[in-house]
């Protein structure tokens, strides 16, 4: 089960160009729960991006932005 914060975080990077340090705590175990995915760019550095599971997370608690169903 996710903590309120982790999901606050999970909700924070469904919107690219928002910036969370790979190491926080809350990114940590999202990246654990395979939530979340760190994609390393050459000379950019890497960002943090959501998987496809923390997709389908997001659209089946209807925090993805889309309409509700």
């Amino acid at each position: 089960m996710l903590s309120h914060h982790e999901l606050a975080t999970l909700m924070v990077l469904r919107n690219p160009g928002r910036h969370l340090e790979e190491f926080d705590p809350d990114v940590l175990a999202l990246r654990h729960y395979e939530l979340v995915e760190v994609r390393s760019h050459d000379r950019q550095g890497s960002t943090l991006q959501l998987t496809r599971r923390g997709r389908e997370l997001l659209q089946r608690l209807h925090l993805d932005g889309g309409p509700l169903q």
